[in-house]
């Protein structure tokens, strides 16, 4: 994608198999669980792109299953390792 800084990229350090890729993504699935009280269940992450700004924002687009229904959701976290914290900043259905 982009080689600016602050542009979006392929994650190359974080690919959509990695554990820490999938931690981020339960996460997202998890934090919007509890926001909407939702029951959402993660299925896979199809695709990562990271963002590097004051931390990084992590951009996956996630299969997860709503209702036995497997459905593709857009999230976003932003990850600020350094204060060990995490912040679901959007998920929304990929169609909307």
């Amino acid at each position: 994608m982009s080689n600016v800084l602050g542009g979006v990229r392929d994650s190359h350090e974080s690919s959509e198999n990695s554990l820490e890729t999938e931690t981020i993504a339960r996460f997202a699935v998890d934090e919007h669980n509890k926001k909407e009280n939702a029951v959402l269940e993660f299925g896979r992450v199809l695709k990562a792109k990271e963002q590097v700004v004051a931390g990084k924002l992590h951009h996956l687009t996630l299969e997860v299953i709503d209702a036995g229904e497997k459905k593709i959701y857009e999230a976003k976290v932003s990850v600020k390792a350094w204060e060990n914290s995490k912040e679901l900043v959007e998920f929304t259905h990929a169609n909307e």
